[in-house]
């Protein structure tokens, strides 16, 4: 089986070793990496990894199997490279858009979502960016 697990992963963090853990409960883990762009585009920032160091080191874990730049413009194109059996959704990321996506592309794609995120101080990206700041201020 393969697991499709999506998202920025711009600071790996202990959350996303729990999504990428209990995503391969399921099968073989394949990650696609949002593009820089994309990432401006939707959520307004820039990131502090480029996307080559972000795929980089996403693949380098041992429980992902392949990571995959993401296409600029179509969230669905590398989905229908990849063609997995199951999209494995983060416990905040929203599953109606790709629901209605894959109904309209008429796809066989089963959709699991992470009922919780791990209660961890750094299992957010914008916490542990906050603690970074926090420990270079001066005493």
């Amino acid at each position: 089986m393969k697991v499709l697990v999506a998202g920025t992963f711009d600071i790996l963090h202990p959350g996303h070793i729990y999504l990428f853990n209990e995503a391969k409960k399921y099968g073989d883990v394949h990650v696609i990496v949002a593009r820089d762009e994309n990432v401006r585009r939707i959520k307004g920032k820039k990131t502090v990894f480029d996307e080559n160091e972000r795929k980089l080191m996403v693949e380098s874990l041992k429980m992902v199997e392949k990571a995959y730049l993401g296409d600029p413009e179509d969230f669905f194109k590398m989905v229908q490279v990849i063609a997995p059996d199951i999209i494995f959704l983060g416990p905040d990321q929203d599953d109606k858009w790709i629901r209605e996506r894959i109904r309209q592309l008429q796809l066989d794609i089963e959709i699991i979502q992470l009922e919780k995120r791990l209660n961890y101080s750094s299992s957010w990206t914008k916490d542990i960016l906050k603690r970074i700041n926090d420990s270079m201020e001066v005493f």
